[in-house]
């Protein structure tokens, strides 16, 4: 019996609905705090200039799966790492997580992190080109973290409360890493 693409479309949106209705969205606001940035080419800077600082993101994420499943999301910066630079970072995430209404959960995964915003100045100014070096064009990452649910307290709506690490490797010379924590609505 050959079975024609029609039909075997048919039969992968029945058997992957049932994971839709599972599916969550959870639009967040948090904090992001990168760590140390290595950039050998700028040995005039002071170390402590390539230190990251705390900066702010909004993003949204969405969930399918039970017990096991996956999650996107996709995230805005204003500010990466120093003043002018800015973020968008998107991630594609295995997701782990218990049933019930109140959900502890961990995550991992890949993505990519785009920066734009601060060109190389011209003035040699420390702080400008301690800025220039978070500027990192796009780049491969890796998180990892994990957090909590609470389903339903509203109607529908809920809160997620959920703290992940970020690896951005080949960023410049080094690696860095990102702490974000976030608040959201389930």
């Amino acid at each position: 019996m050959k079975i024609s693409k029609v039909w075997l479309s048919v039969i992968v949106v029945l058997l992957a609905s049932s994971s839709l209705l599972a599916g969550e969205f959870v639009l967040y606001v948090g904090a992001q705090k990168p760590g140390k940035l290595t950039w050998s080419e700028a040995t005039s800077v002071p170390e402590n200039l390539l230190g990251g600082q705390l900066g702010g993101t909004i993003g949204g994420r969405f969930s399918a799966g039970r017990a096991i499943g996956f999650e996107q999301n996709i995230s805005y910066s204003p500010r990466f790492g120093k003043p002018g630079v800015k973020a968008l970072q998107t991630d594609s995430n295995l997701l782990i997580q218990a049933p019930g209404k109140i959900v502890p959960y961990v995550t991992a995964g890949i993505g990519l992190v785009r920066t734009w915003g601060q060109e190389l100045p011209s003035d040699l100014d420390p702080a400008k080109i301690a800025a220039f070096a978070f500027n990192l064009g796009t780049k491969f990452s890796v998180n990892y973290g994990g957090g909590i649910k609470v389903r339903r307290l509203l109607g529908p709506i809920g809160i997620n409360v959920d703290v992940r690490g970020y690896t951005i490797p080949n960023a410049h010379d080094g690696t860095l890493h990102i702490l974000q924590t976030s608040a959201g609505l389930v």
